[in-house]
C-alpha cells in the first residue's frame, strides 16, 4: 500500500490544493511511497477525455487520494471515486473549501452519492466537521500541513505599519475591504504601506480603484510563485485577510511562521485557526472600520500584539508534517484509531 495517485484541479506552483498536494507528494516521496499527481483541471470536453486516462492511470495504484472543493471543484471527487472504487482501490478524499455549507444544502444527493462510496473523508477543521455531520456523512480531522521552518521567524521590535495581503484577486477574498480599511489607517498614519500579492480577474479593477482612492503607498506585485511568498511576506509586519468565506487558508499559517500578526475576517474554519484576541485578531466580514480599528490596535499596542504573535507562532506547530504524517499513513492502510 505504498502507491498514492492524488486526484485534484492541479496546476503547478499556485498554492490553495495544489501548493497542498505538492508537499503531500513530496513528503510521502521521502517516506518510500510512489505519489503522483493526475490533474483534471481543463475544459469540459478535454475533462470527458480525460476519464479513459484516469482509468489507466489507477490502476498503477494502490490508494487515490482525491482533493476537491465545491461547484466545478467537485468534478476531482466525481471522476477520482468514480474511477478508484470500480477499480477496486482505496479511496480517500479530502474537502477543502469554505464554501462547503452552500453547496452541500444545494446538492445533497450528488455530494451524499461521492462522499458516501470512499473508503476515508478527510475535512480541515471543527468547521467542515460540523456540515458533514449535518449531512451524516462521515469523516476524520486531519489539519492542512505547511513546510515549517523555524529559522525564518523573525521578531517584529516594534511592529511597523508595513501590511501584506496574500489572497487572489477575486471577488471572494474581498480585496477592496482592505483597501478601504488602509485608507482609513493612512490617514493617521500616513507611512503606512499595503502590499497585494498575487493576481486575478479583478487585478485591474483593484488598480483602477487604488487609483480613484488616490491612494498612495500601495503596491501590486502581481502573480509570485509559490515557493517565492515567504521572501514578500517577510518584507511586512502585519497580514490582512478579508475573504468573505474561508476553510483554512495555508497563507496565514505562513504569515504566523515567520512572525507576522494576522488580523483576518471571522469567517468559515479562520475561528479554529486563529483565536481572536490570543493568536491574532478577527473582524466582522466586510466591515473596514472594524478592520481599520483592529489594524490601528496591533500598532499601538505593542506589547500585546507582540505575545499574540508568539502565541501564532507555538500554534502553527499542529500543521507541520511530523504532527499530520501517522494520522495520513494509517489512515491510507486503513489503521486510523
Amino acid at each position: 500500500m505504498k502507491r498514492v495517485l492524488f486526484v485534484c484541479n492541479y496546476k503547478p506552483k499556485v498554492g490553495g490544493i495544489s501548493g497542498q498536494v505538492e508537499i503531500l507528494q513530496r513528503k510521502l516521496r521521502e517516506e518510500g511511497y510512489k505519489a503522483d499527481i493526475f490533474s483534471t483541471k481543463a475544459s469540459v470536453w478535454k475533462r470527458l477525455r480525460l476519464l479513459p486516462q484516469l482509468r489507466r492511470k489507477v490502476r498503477e495504484y494502490d490508494i487515490v487520494h482525491v482533493h476537491c472543493c465545491s461547484e466545478w471543484g467537485f468534478l476531482p471527487a466525481v471522476m477520482g471515486v468514480s474511477v478508484g472504487k470500480r477499480l477496486g482501490k482505496r479511496v480517500v478524499l479530502t474537502y477543502h473549501g469554505g464554501g462547503g455549507e452552500s453547496f452541500f444544502d444545494k446538492h445533497p444527493k450528488l455530494v451524499h452519492r461521492y462522499l458516501t462510496r470512499t473508503d476515508a473523508n478527510i475535512v480541515l477543521s471543527g468547521f467542515l466537521a460540523r456540515i458533514f455531520e449535518k449531512h451524516h456523512l462521515p469523516y476524520v480531522i486531519i489539519p492542512n500541513i505547511v513546510d515549517l521552518d523555524s529559522s525564518l521567524f523573525r521578531e517584529r521590535i516594534p511592529l511597523r505599519p508595513r501590511f501584506v495581503c496574500i489572497r487572489a484577486h477575486e471577488e471572494l477574498y474581498n480585496i477592496p475591504c482592505i483597501l478601504r480599511a488602509f485608507q482609513q489607517v493612512q490617514i493617521q498614519i500616513p507611512e503606512a504601506t499595503l502590499m497585494l500579492v498575487g493576481a486575478g480577474t479583478l487585478h485591474e479593477d483593484l488598480i483602477q480603484q487604488v487609483e480613484q482612492m488616490k491612494l498612495p503607498n500601495v503596491t501590486f506585485t502581481g502573480r509570485v510563485d509559490n515557493s517565492e511568498i515567504v521572501n514578500y511576506l517577510d518584507q511586512a509586519d502585519i497580514m490582512l485577510s478579508a475573504p468573505k468565506v474561508d476553510n483554512m487558508p495555508v497563507s496565514l499559517i505562513e504569515a504566523m511562521n515567520v512572525g507576522l500578526f494576522i488580523v483576518s475576517s471571522n469567517v468559515g474554519g479562520v475561528p479554529y485557526m486563529i483565536e481572536d484576541g490570543k493568536s491574532g485578531l478577527l473582524f466582522e466580514s466586510d466591515n473596514d472600520v472594524e478592520l481599520a480599528e483592529k489594524m490601528l490596535w496591533a500598532l499601538n499596542h505593542q506589547l500585546e500584539s507582540k505575545e499574540i504573535i508568539m502565541r501564532a507562532f507555538q500554534s502553527v506547530k499542529k500543521y507541520s508534517w511530523e504532527n499530520v504524517r501517522d494520522q495520513l499513513i494509517s489512515l491510507y492502510k486503513n489503521e486510523f484509531i
